[in-house]
Formats: C-alpha cells, structure tokens, sequence
C-alpha cells in the first residue's frame, strides 16, 4: 500500500510540497532595476569571468594569479583560484590547474556574480550577514524560466556550476590612503564565500513496504552566500560616513542579465563589453572611449595585435567589431562616434549597407535589380567597395565613442554635468555652479570632492568651472593644498570685489 501523502501526490499528479529556506527579497522589487555594488574589486572580478585568459596572467614562481594596480600604482588587487570551496583554509590552484580553471569562466558565470553584487547591497554588513537565494530566483532573474530547450534538471545543474564560479576566486589587497581614509590591506579572502548548496529532492514513491520506489530526482537549490572580508571596506556604510571606507554603487537592470544569456555564445565581444560598459558609465559618462580600448575588452590583446599585423585577421575583427556596435545599439545603449576622430566607413551604417536593404525579395525582381545595377557607373555599383587607404585601421583604433547605458540604467545614475565650454569667464563658469548658503562654505579638500561627486562633476570639470587646473583641484581634494577664498567665492555664485 501507497502512504496517504503518495495517494495524495499521486492523485494531484505532484509531488509532496517540501518546506525551503526563506530566501533574500528578490531584486528588481520595481520590475525593471536594482543597486549594484560597483567598486573596483567588483568590476575587476567581472572581467576575469568574461574575459579570462585574456586577461594578463601573472605566472611565474608564484601560481598564476591577476594584479590590478589601483591609485596610480600605490596600491593594487590581486587575485587567485581555489577549487576549495567549503573549506576554512582553501589551497591556491597551481599551473595547470588554475589555467584549466580560467578557461572555464564565461558570461554566464559574470550574470551569476552581478546578481551577489546586487544581493550584497541589501545587507548592513554584508562580510558578516549572508543572502540566501533559491534556485526559482536565479531562473528568473537569468530569463530561463522562458527557456523550452532545457529541462529543470539541466537549468538546475548549470546554474549550480555558474554560481561557483565566482566564488573560486580569492582577492588579497592593499589600498592606499586617499583623501581622509586611510591605507588599509586584506589578507587573501574569498570573493564569496559560498556554503554548501542546500539540494531538494522530490519524495519519490514508496512500496507496501516502505521501500523507494525509483531514483531521487532534484528539484531545486538553496544558496546561502557572504561576501569576503572585503566589504567591511568596500561596502560599509558606517566607515563610509566615518571617512575610513568606501561604498560605491551602481545601477543593473534585469534586461541586462537577459541579454547576458542570450548573447553569451554567438556575441561573446558583446557581451564583455556590457559587462565592462556597465561599470565604466558609472564611473565616467563624459569622457569618449577610443576604440582600440574597447576591442582590448571585447577581442583581447592577442586578437588585437594579430590584426595589427595579418590583413586577413584585420578583416575579421573590423567586421566583428561593427557587429558587437551593432548589437550593443539594438540592446539600447547610446554609443556616439566623434566625427573628428571615427572613420565612419567603419560604422553600422554605410551606404553599402543601406544598398543591401533596397533589394527585392522576389526573384524576377532581383534579377533586374541586379542587371541595373551591372549597368550603371562602376563607382555607383552596389558591388563596388572602395579600397580603404593604408593605415585606416590605426585610425579606427584611434576613434572615440561617447557611450551611454540604455535608459532605464541611464535615468538612475547621476546626471552627467552639462559643461558650458564656450566661454572662459570666470562670471559664466560661476554661475553654471550650484547656489551654496554660507551655512555650506567649502573649507576642506574632503567637503570639495563631497561636493563635486555630489554633482556628478569629474575632477576636470570642475577645474574648468574654477578655472584652475585639474593638479590643482587634485591637490586640494588629497589635503596637500588649501582653497582659496576666491574659489569659495566662486562656488557661493558671489563676485569678487574689485580693488
């Protein structure tokens, strides 16, 4: 005989409903975006997941490791690999191993990472409290509850493989000081620290005897993840406000994740771009980009200076680059090129391009399309391509593009200043400032750089707004310098009495 909860199972044709561990709040609570945390070891991380190998691998002596030097090279991240994962000393991976490893990162892994980083911020103290996720909200924020190709059991085992995947990673830092917060280093921690995952199986049918009948099959996961010792500097709001930490945020949406997924394969420049994009319009919006730094984050070195060399190689990797502008435009970013700089033979758009689009579907008419075409001039030829000139590919690399994330991203961030760069008077720059009240007089370099970042204005912008130089505004801001009664004067929109 059947017990009376597989008679009930049986009957309902499901499975007895088994109690799970009460997870974090789901992110997007608006539908759409959520904070992200944004600092550099975060988006260091996120680009060893995506770009892995072609990164600059430290080897050596020492077991392959990744160093990103911070604050002009008085400090510096680095990171190792560990497959120990659940345990309280894990051992670094050696050569072989670690690079084994390093291949294995993807997109999917970055997705994965992103959705901790969101998590982390909704944690006091994250490197003490852990957030716990079901494998219901990671199919969902990833866009695979849409997807008919996998089964469950699929969707369960590579989003358990994904989310280990960031946390092989181990970070050592050494910070310096800047500004009020002092210098400060981490021994060598976790990223993430994950315990082991919780599995859940179905109950599976039992005999007369009591006996299972058939295998277990799973069902689900619960993850319950902290973040490394890392945070109590990184993402600590208390010693944010005591001037002896940092908490920087920024904004990820749920599209992104989606598009992640989708593109991870067939559009892998793409997506390393996005992931990087990310991050770098949080930190710098007004700045244009030259292309040679953004084929680096999407091709790697190695492509990039194979193309420099080979003319076969230069083709291949022109022609992905206008795929993955392509692609990014039709995800909703705004990517401008600077008409100074950027060849635009080489935007998405050409003339040949838009000639394509004008020939006829039916094949009679395609016929004479065609013979039209063989007619006329062979410099009107919808097959004539003009011989790009040597060095046209230098000059691609020396290219700019002003970026933007899509507008949901866009409209969260700070607003980007609007500079008026048409006149140098100190009268116009003045008054393109903010209004202070005397209750708010700038006396220190630590109240300046509050303000300017408070105005999402970059060191130079307001340089230009004071019309003093960029060392200058720097000086003041690290505490070398003091400011002037002039520059006060000039930030209370008041004029200078004239002698």
């Amino acid at each position: 005989m059947m017990s009376e909860a597989s008679k009930h199972s049986a009957k309902r044709g499901r499975y007895p409903v088994f109690p799970r561990p009460v997870t974090s709040p789901d992110l997007f609570s608006d539908g759409s975006t959520d904070r992200l945390a944004s600092n550099r070891l975060i988006w260091e991380s996120c680009n060893i997941l995506t770009q892995g190998e072609d990164l600059g691998w430290m080897q050596g002596e020492e077991p392959p490791h990744y160093k990103s030097l911070v604050a002009k090279g008085k400090g510096y991240i680095s990171f190792w690999l560990t497959e120990d994962l659940h345990t309280e000393h894990p051992a670094i991976l050696e050569s072989e191993a670690a690079l084994a490893l390093i291949e294995q990162f993807d997109v999917r892994a970055a997705c994965l990472h992103l959705i901790y980083a969101a998590h982390a911020t909704q944690l006091e103290r994250p490197w003490e409290q852990a957030f716990v996720l079901s494998d219901v909200q990671l199919e969902r924020y990833l866009g695979l509850d849409r997807n008919k190709k996998l089964n469950k059991q699929q969707k369960l085992e590579q989003m358990l493989e994904w989310a280990k995947q960031p946390c092989r990673l181990l970070v050592y830092i050494s910070y310096p000081s800047q500004g009020k917060v002092p210098m400060f280093s981490v021994s060598r921690t976790w990223l993430w620290e994950i315990a082991e995952p919780i599995l859940h199986y179905q109950n599976c049918f039992t005999d007369a005897q009591g006996k299972p009948i058939g295998s277990k099959k799973l069902v689900g996961f619960t993850l319950k993840v902290r973040c490394g010792h890392w945070a109590e500097y990184f993402l600590n709001e208390e010693r944010r406000r005591n001037e002896l930490g940092y908490y920087e945020c920024g904004i990820l949406s749920k599209q992104i994740l989606h598009d992640l997924m989708g593109m991870w394969h067939h559009q892998k420049g793409a997506a390393r771009l996005i992931t990087w994009l990310l991050f770098k319009t949080r930190v710098n919006r007004t700045s244009p980009i030259t292309v040679e730094t953004l084929m680096k984050v999407a091709f790697g070195e190695a492509a990039l200076q194979a193309a420099r060399i080979d003319s076969q190689e230069r083709r291949s990797i022109v022609r992905k680059w206008i795929s993955v502008v392509r692609s990014l435009l039709s995800k909703g970013w705004q990517i401008t090129p600077d008409p100074k700089t950027y060849p635009m033979q080489y935007w998405v758009e050409t003339p040949a391009t838009r000639g394509l689009e004008q020939i006829p579907d039916d094949p009679e008419e395609a016929i004479a399309f065609w013979t039209n075409d063989a007619n006329a001039p062979k410099d009107k030829q919808l097959t004539h391509t003009k011989r790009r000139v040597r060095g046209s590919f230098e000059h691609l690399l020396t290219g700019r593009l002003w970026i933007n994330p899509p507008g949901n991203i866009m409209h969260k961030l700070a607003p980007a200043p609007k500079v008026d760069r048409t006149s140098r008077s100190k009268s116009k720059k003045a008054a393109d400032l903010p209004k202070l009240s005397t209750s708010q007089i700038i006396q220190s370099g630590h109240q300046l750089k509050q303000y300017r970042i408070a105005k999402g204005w970059s060191q130079a912008e307001l340089a230009e707004q004071l019309d003093r130089s960029v060392s200058w505004v720097k000086m003041v801001e690290s505490g070398k310098r003091q400011i002037q009664s002039i520059d006060q004067s000039q930030l209370l929109n008041e004029k200078q009495p004239q002698a």
